[in-house]
């Protein structure tokens, strides 16, 4: 009976906090963490994996989670009240150390050019692709290994350039 009971004060803690819950998302492959990254948004939220201050928010998050689980789990009903509002905290920490960010990049001009780099980087594959299929559907074999070569050359530099942006969002700091 005492298990049922400790069922249901973890279901009701965990309705209680709707946003916290719809934030939860995979952890390096583990159900139930919060995510350092890698997936997608606007800005590419694995570029924003590696900022302190985001790093140390989620590890506040699933601490609070941790605690929230522990307290249930030994029957401590008197301490989920706290753990939710600790939750409830560090959650709002995180999206406000998140929005801080993003404003931070979008003013940030090594970031702006990094970027404007990689928009160039992507037409000029475009261009690669578009010369390439053209040559292939001609049959022209010299022009179609000249593409590849080009179009690896020009693969090399996104690379290097998406490597730039990373470093740029990295040194801005909130």
């Amino acid at each position: 009976m005492q298990v049922r009971s400790i069922v249901v004060a973890a279901a009701l803690a965990a309705a209680s906090i709707p946003l916290a819950a719809s934030a939860q998302f995979m952890k390096d492959g583990a159900p139930g963490g919060f995510g350092h990254g890698g997936h997608g948004g606007r800005f590419g939220a694995g570029l924003f994996a590696s900022n302190p201050t985001l790093v140390a928010d989620r590890t506040a998050l699933d601490t609070a989670f941790g605690q929230l689980t522990s307290d249930v789990r030994a029957g401590n009903t008197t301490a989920v009240s706290g753990d939710q509002a600790a939750i409830t905290a560090a959650l709002g920490k995180l999206q406000s150390d998140r929005t801080a960010l993003v404003t931070a990049v979008k003013g940030n001009a090594a970031v702006q050019a990094a970027k404007t780099s990689l928009q160039a980087d992507h037409l000029a594959l475009e261009r690669d692709r578009v010369q390439l299929r053209s040559d292939q559907i001609a049959g022209n074999t010299a022009a179609v290994d000249a593409d590849k070569q080009a179009l690896a050359g020009d693969m090399t530099k996104v690379r290097t350039d998406l490597k730039a942006l990373a470093d740029a969002i990295a040194a801005v700091s909130i």
